[in-house]
């Protein structure tokens, strides 16, 4: 079964997992593939933050109103 696992193409997070934790990854590769990642994430825009926060709002304002009408009514 072992042989099984490993010898199919492994996702990329779960190839990434398995090196980390059989020590199959050098240092200099481990701080590579943490650079790499760093580059693909970046904060929120000012806009995008706005829409959450609307959307959390309108989303706790909904849960209420739907809880008063059908559930206290």
């Amino acid at each position: 079964m072992a042989t099984e696992l490993t010898s199919r193409q492994l996702p990329q997070a779960d190839e990434y997992y398995y090196k980390q934790t059989n020590n199959h990854i050098s240092r200099k590769d481990n701080e590579t593939e943490i650079g790499a990642d760093a580059d693909a994430y970046f904060p929120l825009q000012p806009i995008e933050k706005k829409l959450c926060a609307y959307t959390f709002g309108l989303g706790i304002v909904l849960l209420f109103v739907f809880v008063i009408l059908f559930k206290v009514l």
